[in-house]
Parts: C-alpha cells; structure tokens; sequence
C-alpha cells in the first residue's frame, strides 16, 4: 500500500498589481457548482483600515463570495510570511474539510511561496531582540549594501536568494545566524514546513505599455477618491508613518504629501512611479519562482468558460 498522502490541486491566481486578479476570480466563483471561498494572498490587505491604497475588496464585493485573510491585524502588529502561511492553511484546510473550493488570489511573492510551497518558522532567542535593533541601527547608518556584503560572508545562499537587497530579508537572515550560528538558508531548507495541497497558478499577462496604463488609472482613482484622507486617518489614529505598512506604495506617498514634502501631482506621479516598479519586481519574481500559465485578457472568458475548477480540485497523490 502506497503511503503518500492524496493532496487537493488548489488554484492560485497571481500576478503584478492592477491586472484584474480579484475580478478574475469572482468570474471563475460564479462559474462553479460548489461554494467557493476566496483566500487572498496580499501582505497589506491584512491590515485593517488599509482599504483604498491595498485594493481591497469592497464590503459589497466580499459579501459575493467568502472572503479570508482580510482585516486580520493591525498595521502596527508585526504579521511574517510564515505567520502568514499558517493562519491561510487553516482556512484552506477547514475549506477543503467542508466541501468547499478555496481558490487563491494575490500578488504577493513571499506570502504566496510560504503557503504554497512552505516556510521555515523559528523561534526567536533571548538576544534576538537586542541583534535587530543592532541591524536596525546598521542599516540607517551604513545602508542596505553594508548588510548585504555581511549577509555574503556568512550566508552566501541567502545573499545569493535575496540579491534584490530587501532590507527586511537580509536582516532576519544576518539576525538568524547572529542568534543562532546557523546558516539560515541551510536550516531553512532542512525543516520547512510543506502545505498538505498542491497548487496550480494562472496569471494575467498583458503587454507592459498595457499594464502600465492600467496601473496609472488606478494610482489615480485611489489617489483622488480617499487615499490621502485614508492615509490621514491611519496617522490620526496614531501609526507611525515609518511602520512597514505605511511604508509602501501609494501610502508612502500620501504621507510626503501631508507632511508636506511632494505636492499633491507630485505625490500622485511618484505613486504611478513607485507602483510600475513594483509590479515590474512582481513579474520578475513571478517569473523566476515558480511556474506560472500566464493567460492573456483577451483569452480570459474563453478560459474561464473551457476550465473545470472542480475537477482541478479532485484528490490527486
């Protein structure tokens, strides 16, 4: 008798900011016989009172299909991948339990890798706290290139994996070995934690000039309907504008805005900036991570009305 376990084959729909990937998946929803239930995979739309600058879907549109992994936390709580990773199992694995069909959705690389490929959690040590500040303190004073170079001299594979510099994974990784004396790429790989389903990903491609076009629409409805008030709000309520939440696109901007520092067309033109770059990285990573069957917009209704979605997410070992 065989002992592998039989797995789900869940949908994941991913890809850059802006392509339509929540409209994407109400579509495939409707056209299901069986209750749906939709996980999204965004690493700011945790955040509760982060609605406009994340995209978030509507009250209305979640009340369409059910909706997890919204609103979970606050922007000043620390919320990882690998916590993520967790909290979104639950709910595909209660899902699944109750005869229901989770589908993914999201542009978020690392979250969407914790829960579809696995994640490494560790417990942080006694000194923990006192090597981040240290790094943090290293960072403002020497820069992100300094902490790389020291990441390249006790972790090569993580230097190699986090080439793009993010500030945030070259310090875990720099406090992990500090903390431990351990290769974080090496324990990482020994002992993640790997879902209990399979996953196939879809994306939306288009034509970047497209994409682009797309974006710039956006940034300027979020901007011109409630973002820079939103933004306004979060500070009134006591977050500091230098939190990882409010540090990002769209939010970022708004903030120089009040504070004075970009004019209003100022701020709105970095944010179209900032967030073509960023998708610029998503498709990037998207790319190079893991494999994705890019659809085109104008193949999409062919697409939705030929899939079988229940039969995608029959047992499979």
């Amino acid at each position: 008798m065989s002992d592998i376990i039989p797995k789900r084959s869940v949908l994941a729909i991913v890809g850059p900011t802006a392509s339509g990937k929540t409209d994407l998946s109400f579509q495939i929803a409707a056209s299901c016989n069986r209750k749906v239930d939709l996980i999204c995979a965004d690493s700011r739309q945790i955040y509760r009172g982060m609605d406009i600058g994340t995209a978030k879907p509507s009250k209305e549109e979640q009340s369409l299909f059910p909706h997890h992994c919204i609103d979970i936390c606050n922007p000043d709580e620390h919320f990882s991948a690998g916590k993520f990773a967790q909290y979104a199992r639950t709910c595909i694995d209660n899902s699944i339990n109750q005869d229901r069909i989770p589908i993914i959705v999201g542009g978020s690389g690392l979250y969407i890798q914790a829960l579809c490929e696995g994640f490494f959690s560790f417990e942080s040590k006694e000194n923990s706290l006192d090597i981040r500040q240290e790094l943090q303190e290293l960072l403002l004073i020497k820069g992100k290139e300094f902490l790389f170079q020291e990441l390249k001299k006790v972790d090569p594979t993580s230097a190699e994996e986090y080439s793009d510099m993010n500030p945030r994974r070259i310090m875990r990784a720099l406090e992990f070995y500090k903390s431990t004396g351990l290769q974080f790429s090496k324990e990482k790989k020994e002992h993640i934690s790997v879902p209990t389903f399979a996953t196939t990903y879809i994306g939306i491609a288009f034509q970047r000039d497209k994409l682009y076009d797309r974006i710039n629409k956006r940034s300027e409805y979020m901007w011109n309907n409630g973002l820079i008030e939103e933004t306004s709000q979060l500070l009134s309520n006591g977050y500091n504008p230098t939190l990882n939440a409010l540090n990002t696109v769209g939010y970022k901007e708004a903030v120089k805005v009040l504070q004075g520092e970009l004019k209003h067309k100022e701020g709105l033109e970095a944010m179209k900036q900032a967030t073509r770059r960023y998708a610029k990285r998503q498709l990037t990573w998207f790319g190079n991570q893991i494999h994705v069957q890019w659809i085109y917009e104008e193949n999409l209704k062919e697409y939705v009305e030929n899939m079988n979605i229940e039969k995608l997410n029959h047992q499979i070992s």
